[in-house]
């Protein structure tokens, strides 16, 4: 018999990937164009993947036991996991935060009929270390997989991603580092970000992607530092961005202030 432990929110082993920190004070777009540059997509985003190797990650992920599991929790109430998911941040670690508590978050995603019911359809003794931060991410997950099942269809080269808003996480300093940084690869990267968000943990494809993130990475970080990348905040962060992008990105619109004289 098979058994899945599922834990979120525990501490992880790092592996480390060094990424030269390069200057990213190109503010304005290609071509000297006149529109000032905000985490704004590539005219030409580029995708070093094919769709059959995407389309293998997408099935390999929706039979996993742990894709399972937290689609089960998702599809339980599409409309709650939405709502939590706009009352909370990166910097959710408590349902008191949102007013409620841990014990009735169970009752309302159905928790102990989801591990039931992955137990059952994959013959499988099922453990869970719940963290409140998992349930957001898990939420999330699936909230942008639901509406992008097959690749990163919602990105339009040129558009810039809108400012963010933080319900729970305002001022902030560690949140905000964070997402900016992954806001600032998504909008590089688009598609390469997405790629990496749907690959399984510990995967050659998740390997294959962080390596081909590795240029916006070290295009998005402040001249003279240096980054180690966790694998598993890097998915974290990088789905935040990824799910923002998705719902707040718009056409770039010529600002007069911004217009190179």
């Amino acid at each position: 018999m098979k058994r899945l432990l599922l834990a979120l929110g525990c501490a992880t082993v790092l592996i480390s990937a060094p990424v030269a920190a390069q200057s990213n004070n190109d503010d304005f777009t290609p071509l000297n164009s006149r529109i000032k540059r905000k985490n704004q997509f590539p005219l030409e985003p580029r995708k070093t993947f094919d769709l059959k190797k995407m389309s293998q990650v997408n099935k390999d992920r929706s039979k996993a036991m742990m894709g399972q599991f937290t689609r089960c929790l998702y599809n339980r109430s599409n409309e709650k996991s939405l709502d939590l998911l706009q009352k909370t941040d990166l910097g959710f670690r408590d349902f008191k935060q949102i007013g409620t508590d841990t014990e009735k978050a169970m009752r309302v995603f159905g928790f102990s009929d989801c591990l039931r019911r992955v137990a059952s359809t994959n013959n499988s003794g099922v453990s869970l270390h719940f963290y409140s931060a998992g349930v957001r991410q898990w939420l999330l997950q699936e909230a942008y997989f639901d509406r992008y099942p097959a690749e990163a269809s919602w990105v339009m080269p040129g558009n810039v991603i809108g400012e963010r808003t933080f319900p729970l996480s305002e001022g902030d300093a560690y949140v905000s580092t964070v997402l900016e940084l992954a806001d600032c690869v998504v909008s590089q990267d688009p598609y390469n970000a997405d790629f990496y968000f749907r690959t399984p943990a510990g995967s050659e494809d998740e390997k294959q992607a962080i390596n081909e993130l590795m240029p916006s990475l070290s295009g998005c970080i402040p001249e003279g530092r240096q980054l180690q990348i966790d694998p598993s905040s890097l998915r974290i962060w990088l789905g935040e961005a990824l799910w923002h992008a998705s719902n707040n990105s718009a056409p770039a619109e010529a600002d007069s202030s911004e217009v190179n004289q």
